[in-house]
């Protein structure tokens, strides 16, 4: 059988391929596996910096592959399954102190949707889109979507988005703040990946400190972030990249980052 998750590791950037395209990557446990042992790979190989996560085929992601749940599991079951598996699931995104960017070939919807927002960035094209398809099936949203999108627009529009079951495009999503890039279709993923690789030679544990300050800030006051910058701040002190940094300043010269 094949893998459900690719994974590879090029010039400090990994890429990690959904990989059901008969089944536009519809979730299951194998994927959702996959997904997470890629993930743990990255945090612990210290010669991966930055991370690229795609979807075989035409599609990124079509959410949940709804043929898993039988009508043997019960409701309590499936909202058991939910916490049990995409709310780790979904932490790693967050946790993973490297930058993660989404190369969004198509659309993804459902939790896969979730996927895309999770990634610290997105890289899409004019065919690409994000389809809050939960309503579509009478469901609400799941994986953390509701957290996910009132972040990223505010609740009113994340309320409409997710209540009219259409898909968002591409366009409509850079207009949105939905995605960082809109590209030509066939440069989806090699644009993610030079993006990458831009970041693998950049200080990695400055970016994940910035990752780390961003995400705390969300939900804590402004004193609150000023203090948990302040005590992040200590391991910057501490790298060689910030020696390296100052140096290549005060040497004129280009830095040569270790990301560590």
């Amino acid at each position: 059988m094949e893998n459900a998750v690719l994974f590879e590791i090029n010039n400090g950037v990994a890429t990690i391929t959904l990989n059901r395209p008969d089944r536009y990557n519809a979730v299951n446990q194998d994927l959702v596996d996959g997904i997470s042992n890629s993930l743990k790979k990255c945090e612990a190989d210290q010669s991966i910096r930055a991370v690229v996560i795609t979807g075989a085929g035409r599609g990124f992601c079509a959410g949940a592959d709804m043929s898993v749940f039988g009508d043997e599991v019960t409701a309590d079951q499936r909202s058991q399954y939910i916490i049990d598996q995409y709310q780790p699931l979904m932490n790693q995104f967050f946790s993973l102190k490297k930058p993660i960017i989404g190369a969004i070939n198509g659309t993804a919807a459902g939790v896969g949707a979730s996927f895309a927002l999770a990634c610290d960035f997105r890289v899409m094209s004019d065919k690409s889109g994000i389809l809050y398809a939960f309503v579509n099936i009478g469901l609400g949203p799941d994986g953390g979507a509701s957290w996910l999108l009132t972040r990223q627009v505010g609740y009113s529009r994340a309320l409409e988005i997710a209540t009219s079951g259409k898909k968002i495009t591409g366009q409509r999503c850079l207009e949105l703040g939905l995605t960082n890039r809109l590209v030509a279709q066939d440069d989806i993923l090699t644009s993610a990946q030079n993006w990458a690789e831009d970041f693998a030679i950049r200080p990695t544990l400055a970016i994940g400190i910035a990752k780390e300050d961003m995400f705390f800030a969300m939900d804590h006051t402004l004193n609150e972030s000023i203090a948990f910058e302040a005590k992040k701040q200590i391991d910057a002190f501490k790298s060689h990249d910030l020696k390296e940094g100052v140096s290549a300043f005060i040497e004129k010269r280009k830095p040569d980052f270790l990301g560590k």
